[in-house]
């Protein structure tokens, strides 16, 4: 038998998987739909483009597959403005509990949370808050998780959220839906800590005049991708996405952002800085998709890693895709070691080797983690 029979087997006919269906016994007809996508599409593979670095049906081989206990803390100082929801949310909108699948119907990992979807939430925000919204998401021991948020966000509102992910040794899968109404701001930082392998799928639709700013701080501690899906529905929306990648020695971390142009006169922007020591492994994968009768729109893809180990890779794949003339595009992507000029040049200001390395370090990072980010206090004492 082929070894994706035999991972598909250990995943599909696990009994502690499927006596969990029986836990799950909310919408088991939407579930059991989901449930069939993912078999017959299969785990990701390194033969699908999006995958092409990233390979889970390794990865999880020799997971518990029973489901781990998973907490979600969400602490808001303005419970009037908002609401929370389980999974109740469905009974009165049910047609949404597939909708990430009919926008992107051959994507596995959404397909298998869809279909096992052990913890969820649904976060209204109906007015503008002074205060970031935190949300903790912690996953105990060992086994799998499947959280699953959506956030709705009503029009002319201006929101902040902080995403901490924090876990132990299983695998977390977890699905993450905006809908950002009419001139509307979000403003997201998010930091992985995780110890899991951690795979995140971020999808945002974007309504006129709306806007989406996303800093990521990855401090892997095993394997980890973050992939995001935008759908830039209506004019004049804009998103901003940029991660910085710190692994731990050993471990991997890939990011990938897909960017639809579908109303006119939108930009996207993707940025990525690695810093990447022993046997560290990273990628960045970046798709702009401008349709032929979209209008003025503006995009940017721009990658930059430092490898600070002979052992330690990146590997960089930006795309665009463009039907039309109308645009203002550009991408790059830049990989190396350390300016030696720079570190020489520093060095005969009196600086010490490693004192001038660390400077030129903190110097990257700084463009997406300036001193008044929120994520400065969690970068490693070395790089702040």
């Amino acid at each position: 038998m082929a070894m994706k029979d035999l991972i598909m087997l250990n995943f599909l006919n696990s009994e502690k998987l499927d006596q969990s269906f029986d836990n799950l016994s909310s919408f088991m007809n939407e579930r059991e739909e989901a449930y069939r996508n993912f078999k017959n599409i299969g785990i990701p593979s390194k033969r699908n483009e999006r995958w092409k670095y990233t390979d889970l049906k390794n990865y999880i081989r020799g997971i518990d597959f029973s489901l781990c206990k998973t907490s979600i803390d969400i602490e808001t100082a303005s419970s009037d403005k908002i609401d929370i929801s389980d999974i109740d949310y469905f009974n009165k909108n049910r047609d949404d509990y597939l909708k990430p699948a009919q926008h992107l119907n051959d994507e596995a990992v959404i397909y298998l949370n869809l279909s096992y979807s052990n913890l969820f939430r649904c976060i209204t925000i109906k007015e503008s808050l002074d205060k970031p919204i935190l949300i903790n998401i912690d996953s105990l021991g060992e086994g799998v998780s499947f959280p699953r948020f959506i956030f709705n966000i009503y029009p002319n509102v201006n929101v902040e959220f902080h995403f901490f992910n924090r876990g132990g040794e299983g695998f977390i899968n977890q699905l993450i839906e905006f809908n950002i109404d009419n001139n509307s701001t979000v403003n997201i930082f998010r930091v992985n800590e995780s110890s899991s392998i951690h795979s995140e799928t971020f999808m945002a639709y974007l309504s006129t005049n709306s806007n989406l700013f996303l800093t990521n701080l990855s401090l892997s501690k095993n394997k980890s991708r973050f992939q995001a899906f935008n759908s830039f529905n209506g004019e004049h929306s804009s998103s901003v996405f940029k991660s910085v990648s710190i692994p731990f020695e050993g471990c991997k971390d890939d990011f990938l952002v897909y960017n639809n142009h579908i109303g006119s006169n939108c930009s996207s922007n993707v940025g990525m800085r690695s810093i990447l020591e022993k046997g560290v492994e990273c990628s960045f994968q970046a798709l702009i998709d401008i349709e032929n009768k979209i209008k003025n729109s503006k995009a940017e893809q721009d990658c930059r890693a430092i490898l600070l180990d002979e052992k330690a890779s990146m590997n960089a794949k930006p795309e665009m895709k463009i039907f039309n003339n109308d645009v203002v595009c550009k991408h790059g992507t830049t990989i190396g070691s350390l300016n030696k000029d720079q570190i020489f040049y520093l060095n005969s200001r009196g600086l010490s080797k490693s004192r001038a390395e660390k400077i030129l370090l903190q110097g990257i990072i700084s463009e997406y983690i300036p001193e008044n980010s929120p994520l400065r206090n969690f970068l490693p004492e070395n790089y702040k």
